[in-house]
């Protein structure tokens, strides 16, 4: 499959850069800076591009099989990253012919299935803190579920290092009681080998250890 990696340059972008490599898929890094994705592999191919320039994002999409979104940001304050790139990527996506789209969201946007401590802990700390963040996820969200791609919405907990482990758990279309973080390597694992699962299109799906 040809794949478009949107925030390659992050922690969790360059895991999903390798993880599709490594399953022979061909990838399209798109990157503010090139240079910070050291990596090269002749199936890799790395361009420099601007979630907020959609000129800049329609030539790398035109012709591809899917584009996954891995957008990161390195503040608290208040952003539209994640909206408005997300916005720009679909109108690239559709501009160029490619229908499946992965994006990456926050587990923290929906607590009331938690139990009580960890939605206590959810609501009245992590979402304060993170309140700017969340809030522009929730709005990216919105612009995925009105387009016409093939899109699914992976929703993460705490991010973690580390390597990958066989037996993290995925829920499609619903929560899991108690997740509380997640491996990077297994959010790229998730999302890489189930880019053609038509279970997950136009569903939201909760990973977690």
């Amino acid at each position: 499959m040809e794949i478009v990696v949107v925030g390659a340059a992050g922690r969790t972008g360059r895991l999903l850069v390798e993880k599709a490599l490594e399953n022979k898929h061909s990838v399209t890094a798109l990157l503010r800076d090139p240079a910070k994705l050291p990596l090269e592999h002749e199936r890799l191919s790395k361009v420099r591009a601007d979630v907020f320039d959609v000129n800049s994002l329609t030539g790398p999409l035109a012709g591809k099989e899917a584009v996954v979104i891995a957008l990161g940001v390195t503040t608290r304050t208040t952003t539209t990253v994640f909206s408005e790139g997300a916005r720009n990527v679909i109108a690239a996506a559709r501009a160029g012919g490619v229908r499946r789209l992965v994006t990456m969201s926050s587990a923290g946007l929906e607590t009331k299935h938690l139990p009580a401590m960890q939605r206590f802990v959810a609501e009245f700390v992590v979402d304060r803190v993170y309140r700017n963040i969340h809030l522009d996820l929730a709005r990216m969200e919105d612009e995925v579920e009105a387009s016409p791609l093939d899109w699914t919405i992976v929703r993460v907990p705490m991010l973690t290092d580390g390597p990958a482990t066989p037996n993290y758990q995925a829920v499609v279309g619903g929560h899991i009681a108690k997740a509380s973080r997640i491996a990077r390597a297994n959010v790229a694992d998730y999302i890489v080998t189930h880019l053609d699962d038509t279970a997950t299109y136009g569903r939201r799906v909760e990973v977690a250890n």
